[in-house]
């Protein structure tokens, strides 16, 4: 199909405004892979041009030296449970609330929404009181059940994705004797799939970059994000910025890779997701 001057113009505009963006995005990226192979004399020396030769050591040191290993165990374990928790909560709060009317679902609809509001920073005094009293402060278990509350921005978009799916087959599925948990997990829960897929993948890069909570509640127990950051709060009085660097891509390779399986699934799943919401 030919355009015409004005719509060529447009679309050169817009592909080089989308090539510039993408530019910012992979930049950054391709500059922390190849300094990475580099010593820190060399980066010192330049630190635009090419490695002389492919130095593996900064791969090593974040291995051995910086226990890299437990660092990627604690942050899959919270990424995989706290997304597989944080939805599971939302999901039941956001179907129970768009499509079961009782006393005070109202105010719980209300509160949700308030709660949205706060910044997460004027709880923190709070909560941290909160699992000290508990002695949740510095475990796991404590950290997962921060992940799980229903309300928030995956409450809403979950909210409104049940509330566009039919109750038809629902109450076809009560007149043949299912029950309320049956009607859920067998009937909504499968409807909702690509609301849910959508939504727990933003949930799981959330959880896998999160800082602030792992930095308050898990001091001794370093995830990539908080284990990433003491390194760069090293690098700058050691100056040993290629092992940084080094443990950047070991620690962002893993997305990469997953997101290229998985990439065709994730998309069809969004789109449809964001179409149906």
């Amino acid at each position: 199909m030919k355009l015409s001057k004005a719509n060529r113009a447009i679309f050169i505009i817009v592909s080089v405004v989308c090539g510039l963006y993408a530019l910012t995005l992979i930049f950054p990226l391709l500059y922390t892979f190849v300094n990475s192979f580099k010593t820190n004399g060399e980066f010192i020396v330049n630190v635009w041009a090419f490695p002389k030769h492919f130095n593996f050591d900064n791969y090593i040191a974040a291995f051995e030296e910086n226990n890299i290993l437990m660092m990627f165990f604690n942050t899959i374990f919270l990424t995989v449970c706290g997304t597989f928790l944080s939805m599971l909560s939302a999901s039941i709060m956001a179907y129970i609330l768009s499509k079961y009317r009782f006393i005070g679902s109202g105010l719980i609809f209300t509160l949700a929404i308030a709660f949205m509001v706060i910044p997460n920073l004027g709880t923190v005094a709070s909560t941290y009181k909160l699992m000290s009293t508990l002695k949740l402060i510095d475990s796991l278990p404590g950290l997962l059940i921060l992940y799980m509350g229903p309300f928030g921005s995956t409450f809403l978009l979950l909210y409104s994705y049940f509330k566009g799916i039919s109750w038809s087959y629902a109450e076809a599925a009560k007149i043949d004797g299912a029950g309320n948990f049956t009607v859920f997990f067998r009937i909504m829960l499968p409807q909702a799939r690509a609301g849910i897929c959508a939504v727990g993948f933003m949930v799981a890069i959330g959880v896998w970059n999160d800082y602030f909570t792992p930095f308050m509640y898990l001091p001794s127990m370093y995830t990539l994000a908080t284990g990433l950051q003491d390194l760069s709060t090293q690098a700058t009085t050691t100056g040993a910025y290629t092992q940084l660097f080094a443990a950047v891509i070991v620690a962002t390779l893993p997305l990469l890779i997953i997101f290229g399986f998985l990439q065709k699934t994730i998309m069809e799943n969004t789109i449809a997701g964001g179409l149906k919401g």
